[in-house]
């Protein structure tokens, strides 16, 4: 877990910020100073190697009041300066919160806070599994819960393209081995499909979101031998049953490889 000390308000000391031009601004006047002005002195981290730990110091810092909603966070060469680390996982960990619905992008301006909102399933969804204490197994019996229903009912829907979909996505998996970023995209768009064709709206937009979490997470993973291999093996499991129209077999297939990616992450992230 990522170290993020925060150090009393009244010892701040204000991010270097250049203001924008004229042309740079929008219509609504922003002003730099009130923009940081809550931003304390951040230490820079002692182990930042995973996107998820950026996201979940970007998230105890909102929960301290030190960024608040509507208020531009800084930006990503800044931050990877604040945290101590590469501007690429600052970049993945702000996508993730962008997907969330945590943080929006507002052309010429910058990365804002958004407002708490409950119109969206997806947002509210991740932002309550970003900050429960228990926010992995929290993860883990979510995608149980969903991802096997959603492979059960995709086996039923009789599409004939889902089959041929899921082994496309399969044969590209396994030509992108040493393209983490790829092949989690790969991943997710497997997962997503599956959740699609289940025909329920509302299962495909909790898969969707937990896929979001996913990207954030599991890349982790990777790193453990053999990792991708057991993952090509499970998801062939998967599309195969589908294949066949066995609604059963395609719901074990599931539960055994969200069990056995559950397992992977945990020794990941001892």
């Amino acid at each position: 877990m990522l170290d993020v000390r925060i150090r009393d308000r009244h010892d701040l000391r204000r991010a270097s910020v250049k203001k924008p031009s004229p042309l740079e601004r929008s219509s609504q006047e922003i002003d730099p100073e009130r923009i940081f002005a809550p931003t304390a002195d951040i230490v820079p981290l002692q182990r930042a190697t995973l996107p998820q730990e950026i996201v979940k110091a970007i998230a105890q810092l909102i929960r301290r009041g030190v960024w608040k909603a509507d208020e531009m966070i800084p930006a990503e060469k800044e931050l990877a300066a604040m945290f101590g680390v590469g501007r690429s996982t600052v970049r993945e960990a702000v996508k993730s919160l962008a997907v969330m619905g945590v943080i929006e992008s507002r052309a010429g301006e910058g990365s804002f806070l958004r407002q708490p909102s409950s119109e969206m399933l997806a947002g509210s969804m991740m932002w309550g599994l970003l900050l429960s204490e228990r926010n992995l197994e929290d993860l883990l019996e979510a995608r149980i819960l969903v991802e096997v229903e959603c492979a059960g009912k995709a086996a039923e829907s009789r599409e004939d393209e889902v089959p041929s979909r899921l082994y496309w996505i399969i044969d590209n998996m396994k030509n992108n081995f040493r393209d983490y970023a790829r092949f989690m995209a790969l991943d997710n768009e497997f997962h997503v499909l599956l959740a699609k064709s289940s025909g329920n709206v509302l299962y495909s937009t909790m898969a969707e979101t937990i896929q979001g979490l996913v990207r954030t997470w599991y890349s982790a993973t990777y790193d453990i031998p053999g990792t991708m291999d057991k993952t090509i093996r499970e998801h062939t499991q998967i599309a195969d049953a589908v294949r066949d129209q066995d609604a059963h077999a395609a719901k074990e297939a599931m539960k055994g490889h969200l069990s056995q990616a559950g397992s992977r992450l945990r020794i990941a992230l001892e």
